[in-house]
């Protein structure tokens, strides 16, 4: 019975050695391997073709459910408004929702005290028609929001994607022109590509938030058209190429 244990152990031990044998073999040739690992980078700006709108709708009363209809009855106008500029109904959905105390600090009584509830209700927009979304802004103010949260410029499915591959042929492109630069100046002869990779892929929308001010309307005078002029979105790239050396 010991002589069959000590064969076991001798053949696994074997089996491990072997195992040790290879794994080195394979690690000294990776070593041995010359190759040159260069990156290229690249950035690509554009017009966007796409724009989301978040417009606030907020209404504050003595009772929740009173805080509640109101801002319900004044989301039907603004979304009634905005489909009437030509929005999709599909185009309009909720971002967020909240209705909660409304309260102040009371000095005397040093406590805070519910002064009444306020409803908040932010609608998300969206939009190509991207010249006109200054418009879309007077509409919604007109028809009783209380003002726009943010306005996002970016590009669409089919646009990203056309931007995204020319951003990615430059990126390859630089790498493979720094591979040239750095083996004529090193002397070395440059063979096949082992290894691409891509990473950092990087987009960059264009963020735009309104001032208050600039969404008050004066009721004795006529307010001239919103103007939202966005500026251009970047997609960035970087791809790594590692060549073999001859």
């Amino acid at each position: 019975m010991k002589d069959k244990d000590s064969f076991v152990y001798i053949a696994v031990s074997g089996v491990v050695l072997i195992a040790i044998i290879l794994a080195a073999g394979q690690f000294v040739g990776e070593e041995a391997q010359r190759v040159m690992s260069v990156s290229g980078t690249a950035s690509v700006s554009v017009m966007p073709d796409k724009a989301d709108i978040f417009v606030k709708i907020a209404s504050l009363e003595d009772r929740a459910v009173d805080a509640q209809r109101v801002n319900a009855e004044s989301t039907t106008r603004i979304i009634a408004a905005l489909e009437n500029a030509g929005v999709s109904e599909e185009d309009i959905e909720t971002s967020s929702f909240r209705l909660y105390p409304k309260q102040k600090w009371d000095e005397d009584e040093e406590t805070y005290e519910i002064v009444g509830y306020e409803a908040i209700h932010i609608l998300k927009v969206e939009t190509l028609n991207v010249k006109g979304v200054g418009d879309l802004v007077d509409k919604a103010v007109e028809a009783g929001a209380d003002g726009v949260d943010s306005v996002s410029f970016s590009l669409t499915k089919e646009r990203y994607k056309d931007v995204t591959a020319q951003a990615l042929e430059a990126a390859s492109l630089d790498a493979q022109n720094k591979s040239k630069a750095i083996s004529k100046r090193l002397g070395v002869r440059v063979g096949k590509i082992s290894r691409i990779s891509e990473s950092n892929l990087f987009y960059e929308t264009y963020e735009y938030y309104p001032r208050d001010a600039e969404l008050v309307y004066e009721a004795a005078a006529p307010k001239p058209a919103t103007p939202l002029s966005p500026g251009e979105v970047e997609v960035r790239a970087n791809i790594e190429l590692v060549y073999e050396l001859g």
